[in-house]
């Protein structure tokens, strides 16, 4: 499966808000109830991480498919643009990334 691409736009030391619906090919709910799921930021895909969101910091899987991931978590990162991406890893021990793409953040002036 290839990640859906989608670019973030975040303003420092705000607190981000987002919403992830998760779906198959067939767009039907993928339940991610026994999944662990989690969201990097970085430098570049094998750069510096930089921020995280994992589920009970600042990410949460919900919804009655169990298949909405929301993002909520201030945004403690200098103006730039990053990459991150969204992967689950299932009790099967499979991994799936869901989407990826930029981070981008935009520096703050009222602090």
């Amino acid at each position: 499966m290839t990640p859906g691409n989608y670019t973030i736009r975040a303003y420092r030391g705000d607190t981000l808000q987002l919403t992830f619906t998760i779906t198959d090919g067939s767009n039907v709910a993928i339940d991610l109830s026994t999944a662990a799921v989690l969201m990097q930021v970085r430098t570049h895909p094998d750069g510096d991480l930089k921020m995280t969101f994992a589920e009970g910091d600042g990410l949460t899987v919900g919804g009655a498919g169990n298949n909405i991931v929301t993002v909520s978590k201030v945004v403690a990162l200098d103006g730039c643009a990053y990459q991150y991406d969204l992967q689950a890893t299932f009790a099967t021990g499979v991994v799936v990334t869901y989407v990826r793409g930029a981070f981008v953040v935009t520096e703050d002036i009222t602090t």
